[in-house]
Parts: structure tokens; sequence; C-alpha cells
């Protein structure tokens, strides 16, 4: 067995022993799972009404775009914080785990845990819109929806980069997660505050949830979604919807990734264990 298939191993056995890990999982399944019943029974209920690929794939992700990467997140701190509290970090290093490795098997855990979610988020809605009784269309998967995924997947791993910096510098599970959701409320605050500004206006268009918010924005992939949403906003009299470049947007969600990681991965080579 290589050493990159041992430290994922040992990461493994230590998510599937820890309770917290299978309570946030199945408190994110649960509404999910209950969402995408209630659409299959809707649809036997009413048979105008259809639950098929690739029209409801908006409407499948909805939940799990919203709520996945908060969940992800605080999985993630709970995942690694709790370590450096009980000094199993610390152990590792005696045990002749490199401070390298030992990081990599968090960035490990960030990407099993940024597939499992997205797994999730598409094969339970995805797979019961294919047993439903509605007629799937030829393409199951458009190249909208492709982009749409994409804007998930970056969506949970920015959510989760952030969340592995906050273990790793705050190193408590209860903190992490109160400025994790404490952030996103504050956040707001900023953006009402630079949209006062035309001069810093931009500025509230790359702050960290906004970028998540456009990420999983269906109008940023869908252009017959954003012309409803914008022909709504006209008849109401107000400005039309403008969302980032979509080049511009992935590099600016990247680099925020980077920057996270980065700082993680410092706070793990000049603080001790």
């Amino acid at each position: 067995m290589s050493i990159a298939a041992a430290i994922f191993r040992n990461e493994v056995l230590k998510a599937r022993k820890r309770r917290a890990f299978w309570v946030a999982l199945g408190l994110f399944l649960v509404p999910l799972v209950g969402e995408t019943v209630d659409n299959v029974r809707r649809e036997f209920a009413d048979p105008a009404r259809t639950f098929s690929l690739p029209d409801d794939w908006i409407g499948i992700l909805v939940y799990p775009a919203n709520a996945g990467p908060f969940f992800l997140g605080v999985l993630m701190i709970l995942l690694f914080a709790p370590e450096f509290r009980w000094r199993t970090a610390r152990q590792n290093i005696i045990d002749g785990l490199s401070k390298d490795r030992f990081y990599a098997g968090k960035l490990m855990v960030l990407g099993a845990l940024v597939a499992l979610f997205f797994a999730l988020s598409v094969g339970v809605g995805g797979g019961a819109a294919l047993f439903s009784p509605g007629d799937n269309g030829p393409e199951l998967v458009r190249g909208a929806d492709i982009s749409l995924f994409g804007g998930h997947v970056l969506g949970l791993t920015l959510f989760g980069s952030a969340a592995l910096m906050l273990a790793a510098t705050v190193r408590a599970s209860g903190p992490a997660v109160g400025i994790l959701v404490v952030y996103t409320v504050l956040e707001q605050f900023a953006a009402f505050l630079l949209n006062r500004f035309e001069s810093l206006e931009a500025l509230s268009d790359v702050l960290p949830h906004r970028i998540f918010r456009t990420l999983i924005a269906p109008g940023r992939h869908y252009p017959d979604v954003l012309a409803q949403m914008n022909a709504e906003l006209a008849a109401n009299g107000r400005p039309p919807m403008e969302y980032l470049d979509l080049g511009v947007l992935v590099a600016v969600a990247f680099s925020y990734i980077a920057a996270f990681l980065a700082i993680a991965y410092l706070a793990m080579r000049k603080r001790d264990l």
C-alpha cells in the first residue's frame, strides 16, 4: 500500500468512528430525501406535473447547493479541529508522520467530502427522476447542467477550504463553526455598505460568500433563466441582474481556495501541534 493510500485509509477510519460525521451527514440527507420523495409523490398524484431529466436539474440542486456547502464545512471542522485538542495531531507526528503528510491527509478529507456531497446531491434527486413516471429527454445532462454542476463542486470546495483554514487556525470546533456562520451574516452587511458607494460597489461582487452565491445561481448558468428573471425585474422597474464573467468568477473562486489552503498550511507548519 502506498503512503498516500495509507494516509487516506487512516482518515477514512477516523471519520467512520466519529458520531459527528454520521449526524451531520444525516441532517443533510433527511431533507434531501424527503424533498425528492415529495417530488415523485406529486408526480404520481398529478400526471400534468413532471419530474424528469434534464429539465429538473435546477430544482433538484436547489436544496443541496445551498445546504451542502454548509454541512460540508461543519464536517470539515468537526473532523479536523478536535485533533489539536485531543492531541492526536501531535501523536501522528510523534509516530513518524510529517506535518506535510498530515496536512495532505486533511486535503484528502476535503476532496473526499466534496466528492461525497456532490454524488449525494446529484445521485438522490437524479436517480429518483430517472425512475419517476415522467419521460426523460434524450439528453439527461446538457451543457448548462454541466456548468451548474461545476459551480456546485466549486462552491463545495470554496466552503470546505475556508472551513479547513478555520480548523487549522482556530483549532476548536465550536468557535470555528461560529466564525463560519457569523461571517456569512457579516458579509451581507459589508456588501450592503459597499453597494452604497459607487466606487466600491464592484468589491461586493468578489466577496467570498457572494462568489459562492453566484457559483450556484441558476441564472449564471442558464441564459433562459436569466432572461426570465430580467423580464420580471424590468416589469417592476428594477435594473437587470448581472453576473461576473464566468472566467473571472472561476478565477476569483480558485484564488480564494488557494489562499485559504495556503493559510491553513502555514498554520500547520509554523505552529506547534
